[in-house]
């Protein structure tokens, strides 16, 4: 049993997980970092990372973010980081190899993981989350801790604490719809890219209204080996209507992908639940058995409709649904939509973020988006609300359901957990409270630790002139094809 207590417990080892227990452990603090899988790196493990870059493909994630990508590109386990005109920037990652890469760096830091350990409550005295209970194999454990920061990705430590939440969109409380990833291998890589090239497949919808940036882009493809795909609306109307695809989202949705030991891959980001409560242990039972029989139809529907996807097979399907809205928790301050759009900075900026407000409807079959200007993101929206001891980092950060549409993707929640593990060991190490850590303090650990906070001009990627930029208040095109909803509603 561990009765004795830790500088920082952080729940939940997911992208922003290991990035805030990683910080911490690397500033001296004594930190446990408590996982219910048998691995690190959650969602983060399966897919693609988008948003290094805004979309004028200014630098707006580094620190660790940047080590992690960095490092696995030297060996060969993730591409270098491409840009991409609505996402800003992309890499794509072995997914086991930084898995390995993630646990060597915490135990190298002296972080102790504690793997398949399910968190069960938060334990509370008066205004203050003092520490957590888990339960493993071991049995039920109490854990205490200085500061405890949530990762749970779902606000399970603050909903268990009394902490105040909200979840979904504004009327309804409808989440986004989330997506079971799977990969597949096999593409012949010269006929999928003609495809792509081919204005009549609309590969990538956001740049059908622009022909010479789609032309600019379709130049661009002879260059790079990974690429975002959102389109093939056609495509998927003629599966849908010749019966052979009944799956609740009219476009292909993914990224070509190309790592040395993975060449032309494809991940698949297709697969939907409408409906869906995460919080709620019968509506998630029901997602997964819905999302595993979407997968074989939509194999089918690659190795038929898509050029190039002829002799696709399935490589691996991920471990676990990704959730991209759940509980957000209040902190001091909630991030909205109208700082992201007006690129809002903060006297208190531990973090930035550059991705656009990418919402896959609740109930809908296709995304809205929104574009906006590279942003911050306060410390006061990584602490709890009415308690002392919670921070919290990830897509459970305080924010709107608009806002978190951006700020949820995986180089921002690494960027995010460094600067909540790096303000839990400052406060933690003297014994004080997180507010009482001086701001400018944490600032300058954060900049020396090589993370971007915008305190200087944000650097444009060397090659940014050559990439086609799409115009901030973009042209809104009718859509190719709709479906109803109703259909999928659970």
């Amino acid at each position: 049993m561990r009765s004795d207590e830790w500088n920082v417990v952080v729940v939940g080892g997911g992208a922003a997980g290991i990035a805030a227990a990683l910080a911490a452990g690397r500033m001296g603090a004594r930190t446990l970092l408590v996982e219910r899988a048998g691995f690190v790196g959650g969602v983060s493990a399966t897919l693609p990372w988008l948003g290094f870059h805004d979309q004028r493909y200014q630098r707006v994630v580094r620190g660790l973010a940047g080590e992690f990508v960095e490092t696995l590109a030297r060996s060969g386990h993730a591409s270098p980081i491409t840009l991409d005109p609505k996402c800003g920037s992309l890499a794509a990652v072995h997914s086991h190899y930084w898995k390995i890469l993630a646990l060597r760096l915490l135990r190298e830091a002296g972080v102790t993981v504690l793997m398949h350990a399910v968190f069960v409550d938060t334990v509370r005295s008066h205004d203050r989350i003092t520490g957590i209970v888990v339960e493993s194999k071991s049995g039920r454990e109490t854990i205490t801790g200085q500061v405890v920061i949530d990762c749970s990705g779902d606000g399970d430590v603050a909903a268990r604490g009394g902490v105040a939440w909200e979840k979904g969109r504004t009327g309804d409380g409808l989440v986004q719809a989330p997506t079971l990833v799977f990969r597949l291998g096999g593409i012949d890589d010269d006929a999928f890219r003609k495809a792509c090239q081919d204005p009549a497949f609309n590969y990538r919808e956001w740049l059908a209204p622009y022909p010479r940036l789609f032309a600019q882009m379709a130049e661009k493809l002879e260059t790079v080996d990974t690429y975002v795909l959102g389109g093939f609306a056609g495509v998927v109307e003629q599966a849908r209507r010749a019966g052979d695809l009944n799956v609740p989202q009219t476009r292909i949705v993914g990224v070509k992908l190309h790592t040395r030991e993975t060449p032309n891959e494809l991940s698949v980001v297709m697969t939907r639940v409408l409906g869906l409560d995460p919080t709620d242990v019968d509506s998630l039972s029901e997602a997964y058995a819905r999302v595993y029989e979407q997968v074989p139809e939509l194999i089918r529907f690659f190795r038929t409709y898509v050029p190039g996807c002829e002799r696709a097979h399935l490589v691996e399907i991920a471990p676990m649904l990704g959730i991209r809205e759940s509980r957000r928790i209040m902190g001091d301050y909630v991030l909205a939509a109208d700082d992201l759009i007006s690129g809002a900075r903060h006297d208190d900026d531990v973090a930035m973020g550059g991705y656009h407000i990418d919402i896959h409807r609740p109930s809908g079959s296709w995304v809205s988006s929104t574009n906006v200007r590279a942003y911050g993101i306060p410390l006061r929206s990584l602490i709890a609300r009415g308690v002392d001891g919670l921070m919290m980092a990830g897509k459970c950060i305080s924010a709107t359901h608009e806002a978190i549409a951006s700020s949820r993707v995986i180089p921002i929640c690494i960027a995010e957990g460094q600067a909540a593990g790096t303000a839990a060991a400052l406060a933690s190490l003297p014994g004080r409270d997180v507010r009482s850590v001086p701001v400018a303090e944490l600032q300058s650990v954060l900049v020396d630790a090589g993370a971007e906070l915008g305190l200087d001009e944000l650097e444009r990627h060397p090659d940014a002139d050559s990439w086609p930029e799409l115009p901030f208040e973009e042209t809104k095109v009718a859509p190719d094809a709709v479906i109803a909803d109703s259909a999928w509603l659970t």
